[in-house]
C-alpha cells in the first residue's frame, strides 16, 4: 500500500490546519496516511492526536526559511520518506509546500501542494513570498487547490498546467458538528436577539473594519442588534477602539478563541464574514451546518458556498453599506432567514461532504502515482 506523507507547518486554530485534520479522517483507502510536522503545537493538536495516527514526525526549522537548517531538514524529509515507502508527500500550508516540493525529487517521491486563498492580501506576505507559492506550486506534480477561484488564479496568474490542479472542496463532518454543537457551552456567549456570528481571526484581511462600519448602520435601525466575534489577532485593539468610539461597545461581545464553535453557533441567528479575500471559508460552512443564512463578500470561494439570495448573501468587500444591506434584509424577516438557514444546511450536507473530500484527494493521489494516467479533475 502506497504511503502518504502529510507535511504540516503546526496545528493552530484557522481554516488550513482544521483541514488538515479532516483529510486524515476522511483518508482515502488504498493510502496509508503518515505525518509530520515542523511545530510540535497548536490549539488542534489535541484533537490531531485522537485520530489515533500518533505522534507526527517532527522536522523543526530554525527562525527563517533562509537558513542551512531548511536545507537539512528537506534531506531529513527525504530520507523518513524513502525509509517509510512514500509515494507522495503533501503540503499543507506555504511552507510546508515548499519543503514537500524540495524533498520529493530527493525521495523518489510525487508531491502535491496545497492552495487555500489567492494569497496577495495575507498578513507578512510580500513580493517574495509570492514569486516562492508561484514557483512551488509549478514544480509541484499536482496542486491541491479548495476553490475555483483559487485554481484560476494558480492557473491565469501563475502560469500552473491546467491538467495538474485539482479542485477539492473543503469537507465538512456533519454528523461530528451535530454533536459537538450539542455539549454545553465552554464559555458564555451573549444572550441577544438577534445575534450575528462572525467567525474569524482579528486579522486585516477578514475585513472587521468594515463590519464595524456595517454595524453601526445595522444598529441604527435595529437597536436590538448584537454581534459576537469569535476569534482572536492584532486588529482586537483597533476594533475595540472603533467600537467605543461609535458607541457601539454594548452591541459587540469579543468571544477570543473557541473550540466550542459549534455550540456557540447554536445561539446566534444569522452569521458574516466581511473578508477581503478568502479561499473556501471552514467558516462559513459551520455557519451553514448550524442552519445559519450567511452574508460573505464576494471573493475567493465565498460564492461557491453561499447561493446568493437563497442560502445568505453575497456583497461586495470594502463596502460597509452592501454589508449594512445584506445584513438588514436578512434581520427583517425572520421567517425567510430560518429558511435561508435551512437550504444552506441541506448545501453543506451534499455538496461538502468528508465523502467528496475523501473522493477529491483519491483522485489526486492515484493520477500522480500513475504518471501516464491522465489527471481527471475533481469537481
Amino acid at each position: 500500500m502506497p504511503a502518504i506523507l502529510h507535511l504540516t507547518h503546526r496545528f493552530w486554530v484557522g481554516g488550513s490546519e482544521r483541514q488538515f485534520i479532516e483529510r486524515l479522517r476522511s483518508h482515502p483507502r488504498g493510502f496509508e496516511p503518515l505525518t509530520a510536522c515542523l511545530e510540535r503545537s497548536g490549539g488542534n493538536l489535541e484533537e490531531f492526536l485522537a485520530l489515533g495516527l500518533g505522534e507526527p514526525k517532527t522536522f523543526p526549522l530554525g527562525p527563517s526559511l533562509l537558513r542551512p537548517a531548511t536545507l537539512v531538514q528537506v534531506q531529513r524529509i527525504a530520507r523518513y520518506a524513502s525509509r517509510n515507502g512514500v509515494a507522495v508527500i503533501h503540503g499543507n500550508d506555504f511552507v510546508s509546500n515548499l519543503l514537500a516540493v524540495l524533498a520529493a525529487p530527493l525521495a523518489s517521491a510525487r508531491s502535491v501542494v496545497n492552495r487555500v486563498d489567492l494569497g496577495h492580501l495575507r498578513e507578512g506576505f510580500g513580493p517574495l513570498h509570492r514569486s516562492l507559492e508561484r514557483w512551488t506550486s509549478r514544480a509541484a506534480s499536482a496542486v491541491c487547490a479548495n476553490a475555483l477561484a483559487v485554481r484560476a488564479l494558480c492557473i491565469d496568474d501563475e502560469g500552473c498546467r491546467p491538467e495538474r490542479v485539482f479542485v477539492v472542496p473543503n469537507g465538512l463532518d456533519v454528523a461530528r458538528f451535530d454533536r459537538l454543537a450539542a455539549l454545553p457551552l465552554q464559555a458564555p456567549v451573549p444572550d441577544a436577539n438577534p445575534l450575528v456570528a462572525v467567525v474569524a481571526n482579528l486579522w486585516p484581511v477578514k475585513g472587521h473594519r468594515v463590519l464595524i462600519e456595517a454595524a453601526a448602520r445595522v444598529c441604527a435601525r435595529l437597536p436590538a442588534v448584537h454581534f459576537a466575534l469569535v476569534g482572536d489577532g492584532p486588529e482586537r485593539a483597533f476594533c475595540e477602539s472603533r467600537i467605543t468610539a461609535l458607541g457601539l461597545a454594548d452591541r459587540f461581545h469579543f468571544l477570543g478563541t473557541r473550540y466550542d464553535v459549534p455550540a456557540v453557533l447554536k445561539h446566534a441567528h444569522l452569521a458574516c464574514l466581511p473578508s477581503l479575500t478568502e479561499g473556501l471559508p471552514n467558516a462559513v460552512m459551520e455557519e451553514m451546518a448550524a442552519g445559519l443564512p450567511v452574508v460573505g463578500t464576494a471573493v475567493g470561494g465565498i460564492p461557491e458556498l453561499i447561493a446568493d439570495g437563497e442560502t445568505g448573501f453575497v456583497v461586495p468587500s470594502g463596502n460597509p453599506a452592501a454589508l449594512a444591506d445584506g445584513l438588514l434584509k436578512l434581520l427583517a424577516d425572520p421567517a425567510r432567514t430560518r429558511a435561508m438557514g435551512l437550504r444552506g444546511r441541506e448545501r453543506i450536507e451534499h455538496q461538502f461532504s468528508l465523502e467528496r473530500l475523501r473522493d477529491g484527494h483519491a483522485a489526486i493521489y492515484e493520477s500522480v502515482c500513475s504518471p501516464r494516467r491522465l489527471p481527471q479533475l475533481a469537481a
